[in-house]
C-alpha cells in the first residue's frame, strides 16, 4: 500500500455511520430470529444453561460453575444470561437474548469492516449474507455461539481500526483487548481467534519491520484474561475422561464444519449431503476465483495483513481439527463458526462486479433480502412442525397416567437426559410433570455407551435442580411396578441393562418419542 492509500485508509477508519438499508437488514435478521425462537423449544443444553443461570444470586451461579457445572462453558455467556433472566424472567427469550445481540453485533462489524475495504453495497452484502446461512440458528439458541460470533467480529473490526489509524486509537485498542478477553471467556475454543489475529499482526510486523507495541500490548492483555477461565476449566475437566464425543478426531470434521455453515447435515439424507458437498466445492471455487480477481484490481483498499487475517480465519476448521486432534480430543462443528465472517467478507469481494452500479446493487441486495425471508420462512415452518410433533408426544394416554399414579413410587422414570430435560420443562400436564424422575448409572452408561457424561451431569444436577434423580442401582432393588419411558437412541442404555437384568417389561404405549412400559425387576 502506497502513502496516498495510507491517508485514504485512515479516513475510512473513522466512519461509523449506518445507512437505513443496513438497519433494515438488521431488523429483518432480528425479526426472523425472534420468530424462529418463538416456535423453537429449548434444547437440553439450553435448559442446562437456564437451570444454571436461574440461580437466585450470582454467587450461587459461580458456585455451581466452580463445583458442579452442567453447562461446561466459561463465565461470559452465563453472566449475560443471568442478567437477562433477572430482567425478563426465566424463559427462552431471556436465555437467547445475548445470542441474538451477539449475532447482530457480528453483522454490524462485518458492515464496517467491508465498507472500509470496498464500498457500501459490498458492506451491505457482507452484513446480510450470514442470515441466509445455517449460522442464523445460533441467534436463536441460548448458548455461547451467537455471542462468540459477535466477539469475533468485534475483535476483527477493532484490530482493523487500530492498525489503520496513525493516531487517536486508544479507544480501538481498549476495545480490541476487551474483545479478545471476552472471546476467550465465552467458549474454550474461542482461543482459535488468536490464530488469525496473531498471524495478521505478525505479517504486519514483518511488513513494517517493526513491532506495533500498542497493538501487541492490547492483544497480550486480552490473552492474559484467559486466566479467568481456569477455575471453570478445572471443574469441567471431570467430564473429559469419558466425554460423549471424545476419542479419535476424524478429518471429516473439517468438511463437516464447512457444510454446517450452510445446512444442518445431521438431518439430511446421504444423497443430499453428497449434493451439498459438491455444491460446497463449487461455492469454494467461485469464491476463490472471484476474490482473487477482485484482489488483483484496484477497487479494494485491503492491506496485506487484513488479507492474512481473512485467509487464516477462513481456514479455521483446519486449525480446529488440529486443536481437537492433538489437544482436546473432541470437537463440535459449531466451535469453528467464526469462519462465516471470513467467508462473508470474501464473498462480498467476489460479488463486487454486481455491486458497483447502483441498479445492479439494488437488484442483488433485494434478491438477498428475498432469500433471507424465504429461507427464514422455511426454517420457521420446519421448527413449528418439529415442535408440534414433540408437544403431541408429551400427551400421555389416561392408561399411562393411571399406571404412574398407581405405581409404588408414583414416578415416571426417564434415563435419556435430553428427553428428560425438555419434557420436564414442556410437559403440559402438571401432574405428570411433577412426577418425572431421572435415572442414572455411571456403571451402566460406561458399560453400554462407553461414556459417563449423563451420569456425571445427573450427579451435578442433584446439587441444585430439585428434580427426583435416582441411581439405577437403588431402583433395581425395589420391588413392584416402575413406569419408564424407554427411548431407543444412541444415548439409551436401558434396553441392554433391562435385558441383562431379566427385567419383566410390559408395554403401555407410545410416549415422549419412545415407549412407556411397566418394568419389574427380579429381586433376590
Amino acid at each position: 500500500m502506497n502513502p496516498s492509500q495510507d491517508s485514504s485508509v485512515e479516513r475510512t477508519a473513522d466512519n461509523f455511520s449506518l445507512p437505513w438499508t443496513a438497519i433494515a437488514f438488521l431488523i429483518l435478521t432480528a425479526a426472523i430470529a425472534l420468530l424462529w425462537s418463538h416456535h423453537k423449544l429449548m434444547s437440553q443444553d439450553e435448559i442446562f444453561v437456564l437451570q444454571t443461570d436461574s440461580a437466585p444470586t450470582y454467587a450461587q451461579l459461580l458456585n455451581i460453575q466452580r463445583h458442579y457445572p452442567i453447562s461446561l462453558d466459561p463465565l461470559v455467556y452465563h453472566t449475560l444470561a443471568y442478567l437477562s433472566i433477572k430482567a425478563f424472567g426465566a424463559n427462552a427469550f431471556a436465555l437467547r437474548l445475548p445470542s441474538l445481540l451477539g449475532y447482530l453485533l457480528m453483522q454490524l462489524c462485518l458492515f464496517f469492516f467491508v465498507r472500509r475495504v470496498a464500498n457500501e453495497h459490498a458492506a451491505l452484502f457482507a452484513l446480510a449474507f450470514p442470515a441466509i446461512t445455517a449460522t442464523l440458528f445460533y441467534s436463536a439458541e441460548g448458548r455461547p455461539y451467537g455471542l462468540l460470533l459477535g466477539f469475533y467480529g468485534l475483535a476483527m473490526l477493532s484490530w482493523q481500526t487500530a492498525t489503520r489509524r496513525q493516531s487517536q486509537r486508544t479507544g480501538a485498542l481498549i476495545v480490541l483487548a476487551i474483545a479478545v478477553a471476552l472471546t476467550l471467556n465465552t467458549h474454550y475454543f474461542g482461543v482459535l481467534l488468536l490464530l488469525p489475529l496473531c498471524a495478521a499482526e505478525l505479517f504486519r510486523t514483518i511488513e513494517r519491520r517493526r513491532l506495533d507495541l500498542p497493538v501487541a500490548a492490547a492483544i497480550l492483555i486480552g490473552m492474559a484474561c484467559i486466566a479467568f477461565t481456569l477455575p471453570f476449566e478445572r471443574s469441567a475437566a471431570e467430564f473429559r475422561k469419558n466425554y460423549y464425543n471424545a476419542g479419535r478426531v476424524s478429518y471429516h470434521a473439517i468438511t463437516q464444519a464447512y457444510r454446517s455453515l450452510f445446512m444442518n447435515y445431521t438431518q439430511a439424507s446421504l444423497s443430499i449431503q453428497h449434493f451439498a458437498a459438491i455444491g460446497l466445492v463449487v461455492f469454494a471455487a467461485l469464491l476463490i476465483i472471484g476474490s482473487v480477481r477482485q484482489l488483483r484490481g484496484k477497487d479494494l483498499q485491503l492491506p496485506n495483513a487484513e488479507l492474512a487475517f481473512l485467509i487464516v480465519l477462513a481456514a479455521l476448521p483446519f486449525f480446529g481439527f488440529l486443536l481437537a486432534r492433538f489437544v482436546t480430543h473432541s470437537i463440535e462443528v459449531r466451535y469453528v463458526l467464526g469462519t462465516i465472517l471470513a467467508l462473508s467478507v470474501l464473498l462480498s469481494f467476489a460479488a463486487l462486479p454486481l455491486l458497483r452500479s447502483k441498479n445492479m446493487a439494488a437488484l442483488t441486495l433485494s434478491a438477498l433480502a428475498v432469500a433471507i425471508i424465504a429461507t427464514g420462512a422455511i426454517r420457521i415452518h420446519a421448527e413449528q412442525a418439529k415442535t408440534n410433533a414433540f408437544m403431541t408426544s408429551l400427551i400421555l394416554t389416561p392408561q399411562i397416567k393411571a399406571a404412574i399414579l398407581s405405581s409404588p413410587t408414583r414416578l415416571l422414570y426417564l434415563q435419556e437426559m435430553g428427553t428428560f430435560e425438555v419434557a420436564s420443562y414442556y410437559e403440559p400436564d402438571p401432574v405428570v410433570r411433577s412426577r418425572m424422575a431421572l435415572v442414572y448409572s455411571s456403571n451402566q452408561e460406561l458399560l453400554w455407551s462407553r461414556r459417563d457424561t449423563e451420569s456425571l451431569t445427573a450427579l451435578h444436577m442433584r446439587n441444585f435442580t430439585g428434580f427426583p434423580i435416582v441411581p439405577y442401582e437403588q431402583l433395581a432393588t425395589e420391588p413392584g411396578d416402575h413406569i419408564f419411558v424407554l427411548l431407543h437412541s444412541g444415548w439409551n442404555w436401558t434396553d441392554q441393562t433391562f435385558a441383562a437384568a431379566h427385567a419383566e417389561i410390559t408395554p403401555l404405549g407410545p410416549a415422549m418419542g419412545g415407549d412407556a412400559a411397566n418394568v419389574q425387576f427380579t429381586t433376590k
